[in-house]
């Protein structure tokens, strides 16, 4: 039986671990938490760093895998790649290529070194200068170059601001500089897509719905398929998209980017190669019949995996709609949930899942990891996924003690 390291074992890896399973392979986890719900699914439970290359290649060979994968998070991409290539097993991206989608530094730099539309930026460290902002104008954007969840994100308004919040940034760094760029008002859009020996293949175009960038700047709340600014700007992020993958020499497998629409046209966020960690290895097949999720798992194991199910995927225009909601709750014990197998049993519902259990206590909410569950709501058309919320929103219940409902972004 063949072995598969999943590196990174949180709710992201969840049904990567038992897809894994079911077509028959056996399944290694590795994550830095002593246990998790996604750990406890797999054949085989490791203690490692999935940020930490050393860590996963000694885990690798350890166990004598035959293929490494990562789906939903961004930094163990970079481990996923250099633990294949070290051991020359199948691996979807080059060593170079794979820094450049992990590390905001090399990938801002390439955007703007490709004439790739991007926001004004610079990294600085400690002890930086005012000049070295004097060219962008505030309100600021500042991140860490090589972290995820946004996690260590905040927008501020002044250099001095910059420099009060630049160690609250670097706490979730392993770098010792930041990224800023300048705030850009915009709608969010991500494009989901498959690479098929440098041929291109995008199959949803989404809108990436978040709490405004005053409260939780760039916390995902939910992801709208088919984009409403398909019309207007499809062909455009199509275009954008296949430079992309050329000029960062992105060959073959999954790939997730993140697009900012607004009054100076498209900017690009930020690009991953991985599948999305918005439950996409679900939504993709139910949109467009693509089984990404099956690629990325052959592909870790074979170069010339079965790719047919891309063959007859739809443009992203005809894609089935589906919103995907990725909820939060307010601060409060809770004390009752709407058991999950209800939820699962509603017609409209293509699947759900709780990231919370009865007695937790929820803390404010700050960053993407504080997500309470998940829902996947589906219709013929948009204005029947948008009826559906309607109905959901009656039926789906968190609450405390005094019979309030914590859920805030249903």
């Amino acid at each position: 039986m063949k072995r598969i390291l999943m590196v990174g074992a949180g709710s992201c890896q969840r049904s990567a671990i038992s897809r894994i399973k079911s077509l028959g392979y056996e399944a290694i986890a590795a994550d830095y938490n002593e246990w998790t719900e996604a750990k406890g699914l797999a054949d085989h439970m490791v203690l490692a760093d999935a940020f930490s290359p050393e860590d996963i290649l000694r885990c690798a060979r350890e166990y004598r895998v035959d293929g490494v994968m990562t789906s939903g998070t961004d930094q163990p991409v970079l481990s996923v790649t250099l633990t294949a290539n070290n051991l020359g097993i199948p691996s979807f991206l080059s060593d170079d290529t794979a820094l450049l989608v992990t590390n905001k530094k090399h990938m801002k730099e390439r955007f703007r070194e490709k004439g790739i539309p991007t926001a004004r930026f610079s990294i600085i460290g400690r002890g930086f200068s005012d000049t070295e902002l004097s060219e962008m104008k505030p309100p600021f954007v500042i991140k860490p170059l090589d972290s995820q969840g946004q996690r260590g994100i905040f927008k501020v308004e002044t250099i001095e601001e910059v420099r009060s919040k630049l160690d609250d940034v670097l706490k979730h760094s392993r770098s010792n500089e930041i990224l800023v760029e300048e705030f850009y008002e915009n709608d969010e859009i991500t494009i989901s897509g498959w690479v098929d020996k440098g041929r291109v293949k995008i199959l949803t175009i989404t809108d990436r719905v978040t709490f405004s960038p005053d409260e939780h700047i760039g916390v995902c709340t939910s992801h709208e398929n088919p984009s409403k600014h398909m019309d207007q700007y499809g062909k455009e992020l199509k275009e954008l998209t296949r430079k992309i993958c050329c000029d960062f020499g992105i060959e073959e497998g999954p790939i997730y980017f993140q697009f900012l629409v607004g009054s100076e046209g498209i900017k690009v966020n930020e690009i991953a190669c991985r599948l999305g960690g918005a439950y996409e290895d679900m939504t993709i097949p139910y949109a467009t019949g693509a089984d990404v999720l099956r690629m990325n798992i052959e592909g870790c194991l074979n170069r010339d995996y079965d790719k047919k199910s891309l063959q007859h995927a739809p443009e992203p225009e005809n894609t089935k709609p589906f919103s995907t909601r990725l909820f939060f709750c307010g601060e409060g014990e809770v004390c009752h949930m709407t058991p999950v197998e209800e939820i699962k049993k509603l017609p409209y519902i293509l699947d759900a899942g709780y990231n919370i259990h009865i007695g937790d206590l929820l803390p404010t909410i700050e960053n993407a990891s504080q997500r309470a569950g998940y829902v996947i709501v589906k219709g013929e058309t948009r204005l029947e996924v948008e009826a559906n919320l309607i109905e959901l929103r009656r039926t789906m219940k968190v609450l405390d003690k005094d019979a309030n409902n914590l859920i805030r972004t249903l």
